[in-house]
């Protein structure tokens, strides 16, 4: 029965053949270290950018304005810009051929069609987003300053493209608001016009204002009629019913009673009636019956007033924003740090490849150390077995 193996069979099978391993491992390293010295030599670029702080304060008292508006519809607060979406106008097509034309890339890389083209240039270019919004363009080249210039045309690419962008956007905005202005106003003289019609149809001004001044005028001749009673009562108990200015003053009461009466049905008394007027107020005193059904019906021609009002200020100050934003241009991109030429290569890294490649040969050689060995310690039974195989293959 075989016995047990220990640490010390692996060690003895590892000096067994340390020649074979050492051996690899010398050659493994040599012939890539050698590999490295004649590969061409990369370098690489990086340039930081990241999205412009909206501090709400480039519109002066226009912002104030909008914050005090009762509508804040479209997010008048302030358009927040993410550096997520700079990932893919980076990466875009459009973008990477303008720099391959600026730099005639096409040539250089020796690429026969645009597709092979893209793909050579997207296997250089490297785009890093990270938490904090801060976006890192690189792009790898075969000389310092070429690796500098690419990098720093992407980013130049990358805020022509967003203020391209932002500048149709604003623009057909601007069309949309220039219309929706328009029937802005178009509404809002319209509510106007049926208010005043109305107004016009009642002889209605303010019906709030009209009803408070009849019910204080009414108010004065209830008070009037109260002392006049409070009078006769006092006389009552002096003078006698025939007496003259006992008879006078129930006369006083009656047509002071008939006055407030007319007023309220909206009717002068027979006093004060002529023909012109036919026994009526002027048109301005409501009968007080008539005053809530009138509230009622003006109260949504002013809500209307008050909407189509608030849409227009709304869109007039829209408007007037866009229009600013588009005279004065949008900076869409914070350039934080411009590409310099970098200073060491990027590839080859020769020093890793160098340790990648003399640790496989190590495990590679150690682990062909031991079938090499177990080769060698095969039983003559389990050697047969190996000679049938090699024999059918």
């Amino acid at each position: 029965m075989e016995s047990e193996r220990n640490i010390l069979d692996y060690i003895y099978v590892l000096v067994r053949w340390r020649r074979m391993i050492l051996l690899c491992f010398f050659a493994v390293t040599l012939v890539t270290a050698g590999i490295s010295l004649i590969l061409s030599k990369s370098y690489r670029a990086y340039a930081t950018v990241y999205p412009p702080q909206d501090t709400g304060g480039s519109l002066g008292g226009l912002s104030t304005l909008l914050q005090e508006l009762p509508l804040n519809l479209m997010g008048l607060g302030g358009d927040a810009v993410s550096a997520t979406e700079f990932v893919p106008v980076v990466e875009s097509e459009s973008v990477r051929l303008s720099v391959a034309r600026r730099f005639d890339l096409a040539t250089r890389y020796g690429a026969s069609h645009q597709s092979e083209l893209l793909n050579m240039i997207s296997n250089r270019l490297q785009v890093d987003l990270s938490r904090e919004q801060f976006l890192t363009i690189s792009y790898e080249a075969d000389t310092p300053e070429l690796a500098a210039e690419l990098t720093n045309a992407f980013v130049e690419e990358l805020k022509n493209a967003l203020e391209k962008r932002n500048q149709n956007k604003t623009r057909t905005y601007l069309a949309y608001l220039t219309e929706r202005l328009k029937e802005a106003e178009q509404d809002m003289l319209e509510a106007e016009r049926h208010y005043r019609d109305f107004q016009n149809k009642h002889m209605v001004i303010d019906i709030e204002t009209q009803g408070k001044t009849q019910l204080e005028i009414t108010a004065t001749l209830n008070t009037a009629l109260a002392e006049l009673i409070i009078k006769r009562e006092v006389l009552s108990l002096k003078m006698t019913a025939d007496n003259p200015e006992r008879k006078k003053l129930d006369l006083e009461i009656q047509k002071t009673r008939e006055v407030i009466d007319d007023l309220i049905m909206g009717q002068f008394p027979d006093s004060l009636r002529s023909s012109d007027l036919g026994g009526q107020l002027p048109e301005i005193f409501k009968p007080f019956r008539q005053l809530p059904e009138l509230g009622l019906a003006a109260l949504p021609l002013i809500r209307d007033i008050q909407i189509q009002n608030a849409i227009y200020q709304f869109v007039k100050q829209e408007y007037e924003k866009t229009r600013f934003e588009d005279e004065k241009g949008t900076h869409t991109v914070t350039v934080l740090d411009y590409a310099r030429p970098p200073d060491t290569r990027s590839y080859p890294r020769r020093s890793l490849m160098v340790a990648i490649a003399g640790g496989l040969s190590l495990i590679l050689s150690c682990l062909f150390a031991f079938v090499f060995e177990a080769l060698r310690n095969l039983t003559p039974e389990n050697r047969a077995k190996l000679d049938a195989i090699s024999e059918e293959l």
